[in-house]
């Protein structure tokens, strides 16, 4: 009852929780393809999901999702679907030009799919509303674009509808009750742009805000990148130079056993010996500037006492995989306090098995997130089919040999896999590339995707 109580509170103020999240007709996914973070009616390991108190306290949505899959068979593909439908949201209005394609990448090695465009849509609980929001395109121009909503126990209607230019639906309430900022804003969605994309450019429309705040705080990580996140604006450095991020990042570290006990701005450990800040932070503006982090380490005599430590500066001289869950952890500290949808390709890579079920053991427990941040990640590390995660918590990617990627659920209801089942052995046989395709929504987009 008492953590019923805290998730009340906690829903007054933060962000919402994915659903779902669909495509077709993207790199290497022809046929629609959704990532349902619904779970399903298990009974192990309850603190590894998320109840949506506001909007239905008999749901419960998964904290994270382990999608696993051969190389090249899609995983990546999906991610950056995901990334794809994210920028084209927030920046098709920002570029300001017709000039340019839009960049998605149908699938073609099918001629049927010559023309047609791609499709997206995303599932997502603000409080107390649930929201639809998706889009078909092709290079060319922007087919069809829709944002629908409903409340507790309410059927779902529509803010907006659009065919290319045509608003068949429009909520006139919501144009009204945001000061016809809705109808202002129509003109400007192009063939090439967005009508979300203009809105979330606007203040003051209703609803919007919100939206705008939770497709803004998505984080994707793809493992190109990890070097890049420790200086890069937002970045690991920036989140680890947050006090309100820093001890958090911190209990990570100290509980990894990775070889040094805090990481710290080399200004720390100058005022801690008696320096003045002011001095202190004339002595290291350029560290400051290039945000310079270092690890401590203890140095030992050949009697091995303990006689002094020393600062090694973190990105140049600690392991690549030291380095890497330094990042992991900054990122995932930053989804757990402001409740975000975290996706990370490949996050086991460089990392010792260890340290990788740590992560996602720390993230899952309800001490540590109970605010309602999700995290979805790529793995081709097999320790999470020992029974680290809800059967539920497994996807897998397939592909036919036409070239076609798909989801597979692990666990369904169509193709149930018992608690005590070791499934290790029947993955690596490839038993589950013919398993059931992960749950489709219901009653919701019977057509969008035809």
């Amino acid at each position: 009852m008492e953590n019923r109580k805290f998730c009340i509170i906690w829903r007054l103020e933060k962000p919402g929780m994915l659903i779902r999240f669909s495509i077709a007709n993207f790199l290497s996914f022809k046929d629609l393809a959704t990532l349902d973070l619904t779970a399903d009616s298990l009974k192990e390991k309850r603190g590894n999901l998320n109840i949506p108190y506001f909007y239905n306290p008999d749901m419960a949505l998964l904290k994270s999702v382990c999608i696993y899959g051969h190389n090249s068979y899609g995983k990546t593909n999906f991610i950056k679907a995901y990334a794809f439908f994210q920028n084209f949201i927030l920046s098709s209005f920002g570029k300001g030009t017709h000039d340019e394609p839009i960049e998605v990448e149908p699938f073609i090695f099918n001629t049927a799919m010559n023309g047609k465009p791609s499709v997206f849509e995303v599932t997502f609980i603000l409080k107390e509303t649930k929201y639809r929001y998706g889009f078909k395109a092709t290079k060319d121009i922007i087919i069809e674009e829709w944002l629908y909503y409903s409340e507790t126990k309410i059927r779902e209607n529509f803010l907006f509808h659009r065919h290319g230019q045509e608003f068949t639906e429009l909520s006139k309430s919501w144009n009204k009750d945001s000061n016809n900022k809705v109808e202002f804003a129509k003109p400007f969605a192009k063939d090439k742009i967005l009508l979300l994309s203009v809105l979330l450019s606007q203040d003051g429309i209703l609803r919007i805000d919100k939206i705008r705040d939770w497709i803004k705080g998505n984080l994707v990580i793809s493992n190109s990148s990890f070097g890049k996140l420790i200086k890069a604006k937002g970045g690991a450095a920036e989140i680890y130079a947050s006090l309100e991020h820093r001890d958090t990042i911190l209990k990570f570290i100290r509980k990894a056993d990775i070889g040094f006990s805090t990481v710290f701005d080399k200004i720390e450990s100058v005022t801690r010996k008696g320096f003045a800040s002011e001095m202190a932070y004339s002595l290291y503006e350029k560290e400051q500037k290039n945000f310079e982090l270092y690890t401590q380490h203890d140095v030992f005599n050949e009697k091995y006492i303990k006689e002094k430590t020393i600062d090694i500066l973190l990105e140049k001289n600690e392991s690549s995989g030291s380095v890497k869950y330094f990042i992991i952890s900054c990122f995932l500290t930053k989804a757990i306090k402001n409740a975000q949808l975290i996706w990370i390709d490949e996050l086991d890579a460089s990392l010792h098995t260890d340290l990788f079920t740590m992560l996602i053991r720390i993230f899952n427990e309800p001490k540590n997130n109970s605010a309602g941040s999700q995290l979805i990640f790529t793995t081709h590390n097999t320790v999470m089919l020992n029974k680290q995660l809800r059967r539920d918590q497994i996807i897998f990617v397939h592909k036919n040999e036409f070239g076609e990627s798909s989801l597979i659920a692990m666990h369904n209801p169509k193709k149930p896999v018992r608690i005590d089942k070791s499934v290790e052995q029947e993955y690596r046989q490839g038993k589950f590339e013919k398993g059931v395709s992960n749950k489709v929504p219901r009653n919701e987009t019977p057509t969008l995707f035809t």
